[in-house]
């Protein structure tokens, strides 16, 4: 069940304490330029599935049945920055953003489809006067259930809804967040798809509950109780649980969709119908609901495809996985190569599953070799580092505060992508005697400031020279150690502070690496 969050501001809302009908507020600290944390106000989260009777049940009081439950933070709906990979698919929102947002678009295709299953079902409560919705809140409810709410807010004031009825993409997406441990400043409990109460139709969250509960008690809706204490369910007439509904219709869509590729419209979930969600468009589907049109039947299996399997990776400098080689020979023990694109990228396909030799030569750098056993249909990944060799030149620079390049910055502490480091001096300046000819990425960080990233080209036999302004702005530190806002990479995962915890993400997981964002000026997956 959906947290009651109610927005004021339309970015990221910070992790805050949950406490059973409490308000809390408060302002997070802004991470990268342009990035405005926002203010949001949390009341109690749902906790409970509902049971939808014959509205004969003691209005005033509500019972738990067995399902499974959510508790969130804060309003998942709520956009998010996108630190990380634009994401086009329903798994990809899952896995790099800490918003349902991105999937809204294909959660109302769903509701639609719920309509075409069972018309006059649902109906429209964003027209209802006196009755705002918040960003979380799909613009529909059980139509018995809308009926009641327009009779219990006529000729009384406002009353906030921050959680109606929620689709089948978006308790995906909260799902996945629960299992794998993400986004945990948004939800720390999650039912499965096809499961959660908000998914039944005929629940609502009302923050101002105390205001309320008469006029809604009174006109069939069942608090649920100090328990969670913003939660209703419609228990009057015509109320009907459409979570059986809720996962057929996507069944439908997809095989809508993808007639080569159908599943059974049973409206159970399984890891079929879980695998096929991951990949549906979050956008929503190009076919989208058909009301009143019969399926056509399954088709006979196809022959199953050749196994062949997918190898890519990225070649980067010392430890540095931000220090791409561009033009990089990558050769394969069965003869095939390639080289690495702008982005230090390589990929090879159609390869049958099994082990691979991986030898990797680079102008001005040593070779390096690697074996990797690829599976098919999985991510195979075969990333290699090369270490410089051959000459070297030598690099100063100051690090200084701001633009002020006389503001120096003594103590600053500087790092190369090769692992070398170095501290500016008491005049604020850096040196290393020997750095390998080429690209070499530097990192200068300091107290009280925020850590910034540039990159220079070294030249042989000479004095290279590479200062850094740095932004002051206070390095966000509780569980981080020194570890800021900015964040940093360790291999292809990007760690990053947010409002005093730490934070990780695996980039590889969603096929990315980690690297400096030079735009935003803090590292992300890319």
């Amino acid at each position: 069940m959906q947290a009651a969050g109610i927005v004021v501001d339309q970015t990221l809302a910070p992790r805050l304490l949950y406490r059973n009908a409490e308000v809390f507020m408060r302002r997070a600290p802004a991470r990268g330029p342009g990035f405005f944390m926002v203010v949001a106000l949390v009341v109690a989260g749902c906790a409970t599935d509902v049971i939808v009777d014959d509205g004969t049940t003691d209005p005033d009081s509500h019972d738990e049945d067995d399902g499974e439950h959510d508790i969130l933070l804060s309003d998942p709906d709520v956009p998010d920055r996108w630190l990380f990979v634009a994401a086009t698919t329903v798994g990809q929102v899952a896995r790099t953003a800490c918003s349902t947002a991105g999937v809204r678009p294909l959660s109302e295709q769903l509701l639609t489809e719920v309509e075409c299953l069972r018309p006059g079902t649902l109906a429209r409560i964003d027209n209802i006067a006196n009755v705002s919705l918040g960003a979380g809140a799909l613009p529909k409810l059980n139509a018995g259930a809308a009926t009641a709410l327009r009779n219990a807010v006529a000729g009384a004031g406002t009353l906030a809804i921050s959680s109606s009825t929620r689709a089948t993409a978006q308790q995906y997406v909260l799902y996945h967040w629960y299992s794998n441990g993400r986004c945990t400043g948004v939800v720390s409990l999650a039912a499965k798809p096809g499961r959660s109460n908000h998914e039944s139709g005929v629940a609502i969250d009302v923050p101002a509950y105390a205001t309320w509960k008469s006029r809604l008690t009174a006109r069939g809706f069942a608090w649920f109780g100090s328990g969670d204490a913003v939660h209703f369910d419609y228990r009057g007439a015509g109320a009907v649980d459409i979570r059986p509904l809720a996962v057929k219709a996507f069944q439908r869509l997809w095989n809508r969709n993808h007639p080569g590729d159908r599943i059974a419209e049973d409206g159970v979930w399984g890891t079929g119908t879980a695998s096929r969600m991951d990949r549906s468009p979050a956008g929503g589907f190009a076919i989208g609901p058909q009301c009143g049109v019969t399926p056509p039947p399954d088709p006979p299996p196809p022959n199953p495809p050749p196994q062949t399997a997918t190898l890519q990776g990225v070649i980067y400098e010392g430890s540095d996985t931000a220090a791409r080689i561009a033009g990089a020979t990558v050769a394969l023990g069965t003869g095939r190569s390639t080289t690495t694109s702008s982005s230090g990228q390589y990929e090879f396909t159609g390869l049958a599953p099994g082990p691979y030799a991986i030898t990797v030569t680079a102008t001005g750098f040593r070779a390096a070799t690697a074996t990797r056993t690829v599976a098919a249909g999985a991510d195979n990944w075969g990333s290699v580092s090369l270490t410089r060799g051959g000459a070297t030149g030598s690099l100063i620079g100051v690090v200084y505060r701001g633009t002020d390049t006389s503001a120096r910055l003594a103590g600053a502490s500087v790092r190369l992508g090769s692992g070398q480091t170095a501290t500016a001096d008491a005049s604020g300046v850096y040196r290393f005697a020997a750095v390998g000819e080429g690209s070499v990425t530097i990192t200068a960080s300091a107290a009280g400031h925020l850590a910034r990233s540039i990159t220079r080209t070294i030249a042989p036999a000479a004095e290279n020279w590479g200062s850094v302004g740095l932004s002051q702005g206070q390095a966000l530190e509780s569980q981080c150690g020194g570890i800021g806002a900015a964040g940093e990479c360790d291999g292809a995962v990007v760690a990053y502070c947010h409002d005093g915890e730490l934070v990780t993400v695996d980039c590889a997981a969603h096929g990315g690496t980690c690297g400096w964002n030079d735009a935003e000026s803090y590292h992300d997956c890319r």
